[in-house]
């Protein structure tokens, strides 16, 4: 894991070496209740419930994986400028 900060936005990338996922799998991943697990192992809820966050937040996820060759999830969320964070600051 990762984070970075750009000229408007921090990202932080999660990489792992597992197996990977398909094109297929891959378009799916964000569809509430997608999951390639067994019924016992997981509802597929995680990465859609993190989608829904960063984007209400003007974030983006970028995802790269190829089977057998891991993935990373690079986060991209926005830095609000002074003002528009809706903080007192």
């Amino acid at each position: 894991m990762r984070t970075y900060v750009g000229p408007n936005e921090v990202v932080l990338s999660v990489e792992d070496t597992g197996v990977g996922m398909s094109p297929e799998v891959q378009r799916q991943i964000f569809i509430p209740f997608f999951t390639t697990k067994d019924v016992s192992e997981g509802t597929g809820l995680g990465l859609s419930v993190v989608h829904g966050i960063v984007k209400a937040h003007g974030g983006s996820i970028v995802v790269e994986s190829a089977v057998g060759k891991g993935s990373r999830f690079d986060v991209h969320l926005p830095i609000p400028s002074r003002g528009e964070s809706g903080h007192d600051e």
